[in-house]
């Protein structure tokens, strides 16, 4: 396996585990939000989503793509990476559905859209090597 490859590889499997992890912590802040400090739905989501999105920024960088390159321009690309993410996410849904895909498989299949248009983001147009 050449080096590029194997490059490649780790940094696949790293952000795969950023991802588990910004999930994980995402979704643990969401229910205390709510639960332990009754701060409604809308603001525990917005509050858990933030955190998994810094997560996601910080340990990307750092871990995944070996970059220190947390300024503002970085950010904003990352912010527009994500929403550009999101709208593909729910249009390939949409479409899958539309087309009598099961539900489930269309989610399945947005997120990893969602996942590949950020990593590739991430890779090409914030932490380019």
């Amino acid at each position: 396996m050449s080096n590029s490859t194997n490059t490649l590889t780790q940094q696949l499997a790293r952000f795969a585990t950023v991802g588990a992890l910004n999930t994980v912590i995402g979704v643990a802040v969401i229910f205390a939000c709510y639960q332990l400090f009754d701060l409604g739905l809308t603001l525990s989501n917005a509050i858990g989503y933030g955190t998994g999105l810094v997560i996601s920024f910080a340990l990307n960088g750092a871990w995944t793509f070996g970059s220190s390159q947390y300024n503002a321009p970085a950010i904003a690309k990352f912010l527009v990476i994500v929403a550009i993410g999101f709208f593909a996410n729910l249009a390939a849904i949409n479409l899958l559905m539309a087309l009598a895909v099961p539900y489930t498989i269309a989610q399945l299949f947005g997120v990893c859209t969602y996942s590949a248009l950020v990593f590739l983001g991430m890779k090409y147009a914030i932490f380019k090597e």
